[in-house]
């Protein structure tokens, strides 16, 4: 009896094992990164950068571009122009043109969170012009662009100062429930490089303006993501007084009118801190640990009140640019650094369900400061 249960338990294995499909690595064309033109027809053109698998292929980097309605549509089509499946399972990138905003048809790409052949840590990004071009262009140094733009955002978002932007983030920014406004790193064809030139800035759909690297480091920083950066700080020698700095910089140096300090970011930390619910105040603080690593002029260094006086200009300095984004993003009406979410989490949901964010973001308050400890001067690479 006991025998006959075991073979009737393996004839079934080996059925169900016999049902499963298998996936041949050769007969399948690998995408790496995906792309969407939004057109003002409200179609899209949906272009796919592609890996040939087979071992004798010639150019295993290929581009296919179709025009569909929908994402499931373009997906039909393309694989109509391919001689294997269509694998999306190695997507990494997806790239999207300015329509996909301006023509507010950013929901059909909500609709890939919810494919399971999509997984949510898949980079999204903006590209100035047109996806499609940007994807089938020749790379003479590049063999896959797929794999390159993945590299080049895991660097700059990981080690570097753009903002993280996954799937899973840009579907959760979306959310009508949450109040921070989405930040997307900006790609960018010149000749035959790409680079990541800034950072686009929305107010729900539509994107309202850009942020520079710098700015894109005091955005992840007080967004909580750690991250190192290089600051290049260039200080008029006229507003050197404030701090006295202008004491310590030795007579034979350079007669050029401007300082400039270089340091390193090895640690920092942001925080946003609701100070009047009422009228809408808030405090935004970065405390950052820094090495300085270069000097522009001959500075002392080795007297402490010198180092106290180049900490208090920095402080100085690097607050007044945080002050600048900050004023900034107040006028764009682009809370990317999530006060609404600050601003429901300390107040009741009677009192949060009263206000308009969208309305109040722009009146209200915010104090930017920076806190910076020098941990060592001098450094060399």
């Amino acid at each position: 009896m006991k025998v006959t249960k075991l073979l009737m338990i393996l004839a079934t294995l080996l059925l169900l094992a016999g049902c499963l499909k298998t996936n041949v690595l050769e007969r399948l064309s690998i995408v790496t990164a995906l792309g969407y033109d939004a057109k003002k027809d409200h179609t899209f053109q949906v272009s796919a950068s592609y890996l040939e698998s087979l071992p004798d292929a010639k150019d295993k980097n290929r581009t296919v571009s179709v025009k569909a309605e929908t994402s499931k549509g373009a997906r039909r089509k393309i694989n109509q122009k391919l001689p294997y499946e269509l694998a999306s399972g190695q997507v990494r990138v997806i790239l999207l043109n300015r329509d996909i905003f301006n023509l507010r048809m950013i929901n059909e790409i909500d609709l890939l969170s919810r494919d399971p052949s999509f997984g949510d840590m898949i980079k999204v990004a903006v590209v100035d012009g047109s996806v499609e071009e940007l994807l089938s262009y020749k790379y003479e140094s590049i063999p896959n662009i797929g794999t390159y733009l993945n590299s080049l955002l895991e660097h700059n978002t990981k080690y570097s100062w753009s903002p993280v932007m996954t799937l899973h983030e840009f579907t959760r920014c979306r959310d009508q429930n949450l109040a921070r406004d989405m930040v997307l790193p900006l790609i960018k064809r010149e000749g035959d490089e790409v680079i990541l030139s800034n950072l686009q800035l929305l107010h729900g759909v539509h994107i309202v303006g850009e942020a520079t690297p710098k700015e894109g480091y005091f955005l992840k920083a007080i967004r909580g993501e750690p991250t190192a950066y290089l600051y290049e700080c260039i200080i008029n020698k006229k507003d050197l007084s404030a701090s006295g700095m202008n004491r310590y910089i030795y007579k034979q140096s350079t007669s050029n009118d401007s300082i400039k300090i270089v340091f390193k970011v090895v640690k920092s930390k942001g925080r946003v801190e609701l100070t009047n619910a009422s009228s809408l105040d808030f405090n935004a603080t970065i405390d950052m640990d820094v090495d300085v690593q270069e000097i522009s002029e001959r500075y002392d260094l080795k007297n402490n009140e010198a180092v106290k006086a180049l900490k208090h200009q920095l402080n100085r300095e690097l607050t007044a640019d945080f002050q600048k984004l900050l004023d900034k993003l107040k006028s764009l009406n682009a809370d990317c650094i999530g006060l609404g979410e600050t601003y429901r989490s300390q107040v009741s949901q009677a009192q949060s369900s009263k206000i308009n964010w969208s309305k109040a973001f722009p009146t209200a308050s915010i104090h930017g400061k920076v806190n910076l400890k020098i941990l060592r001067t001098g450094t060399l690479e």
